[in-house]
């Protein structure tokens, strides 16, 4: 893999957002992102695929989460 490839996907990785919500407590987010995740990866072996992260997003969302920047 070159260098300059490399350096981007560790860039990639670095996340400018986070998730908030209006009124959570305290484990809140755990408990939602667990849920999330046996929703969308149940039955699978786990890859993760620009599909499941939108999958994952959107049960984030409709639980009552949104994206802020950092």
């Amino acid at each position: 893999m070159k260098p300059g490839l490399i350096a981007c996907l560790a860039l990639a990785a670095c996340s400018s957002w986070h998730w908030e919500k209006p009124g959570a407590l305290d484990g809140d987010y755990s408990r939602d992102e667990i849920v999330c995740k046996q929703q969308v990866y149940s039955g699978t072996d786990g890859i993760v695929t620009n599909a499941s992260v939108r999958r994952m997003h959107a049960c984030m969302v409709a639980r009552g989460w949104r994206k802020a920047e950092n």
